[in-house]
């Protein structure tokens, strides 16, 4: 019984460490500065739109039944697999050059982070928080983004945006040119917008209309540095 006993304590205690690794992960796909001299134009950031968060499942390893390893068949192992996308894939040489710089990259822990940034990000668009956007922008995007807060307030007009889902994020681009590496994701999302003026009267959009919205952002990190963090380089609809 005692070691029935200290075996459920240790796989409990795996679990808890697991889970606290997994929240650990889901912060370091941030931003909080970039000093590449490269930096793309952006669209206008007034026309907001939302984030939120999607579930982890599509990055839940499944444990494995009670087969000894000597009794396993060989299993084919992909050798992409520790980045997160097969040899075979076009992103698939970018990314592995990312990972010879940061041992610790994959593209879904990557994902994660940027799916956690898109939701802050456009939630302090939103609310015109300054402070929060200049932890994930690079100076030319962050400067769009305050313009458009401050023609926003000007008119004295607010966002009534609220982000229902983020029903996918793919990986539309790769690439890395010396140290500078960029990584550009389509997400997928569905949001109410709309904007009302100082009366509270909405001027633009509905807000009881829930629409399907598609952003393609582009994220920069020089790999060299020792920051995790990427920086959000361009936006744009699809």
């Amino acid at each position: 019984m005692n070691n029935d006993s200290d075996n459920l304590f240790l796989i409990i205690m795996a679990f808890v460490a697991g889970f606290i690794i997994l929240q650990l992960r889901r912060t370091l796909g941030r931003k909080d500065g970039y000093d590449g001299k490269d930096e793309k134009s952006q669209d206008n950031p007034y026309n907001g739109q939302k984030p939120e968060t999607k579930a982890a499942d599509d990055n839940v390893v499944p444990l494995r039944g009670g087969q000894s390893p000597q009794n396993e068949e060989p299993e084919y192992v992909d050798e992409g697999k520790d980045i997160g996308v097969a040899k075979s894939s076009p992103f698939y040489a970018a990314l592995d050059k990312i990972r010879s710089f940061d041992h610790s990259f994959t593209l879904p822990i990557f994902i994660d982070g940027a799916e956690y940034a898109y939701g802050m990000i456009l939630t302090a668009f939103w609310s015109g928080d300054t402070k929060t956007l200049r932890t994930f922008l690079s100076r030319d995007v962050f400067g769009q983004f305050e313009t458009a807060i401050k023609d926003m307030k000007d008119q004295g007009q607010e966002f009534q945006n609220i982000l229902n889902d983020i029903e996918k994020i793919d990986l539309e681009d790769a690439s890395i040119d010396g140290t500078m590496a960029e990584l550009t994701l389509r997400f997928k999302s569905h949001m109410t917008i709309a904007i009302k003026d100082d009366d509270g009267k909405i001027i633009d959009g509905d807000p009881e209309k829930i629409v399907p919205v598609i952003d393609i952002w582009t994220f920069c990190r020089d790999v060299k540095r020792g920051d995790p963090n990427w920086t959000l380089v361009s936006t744009r609809n699809a």
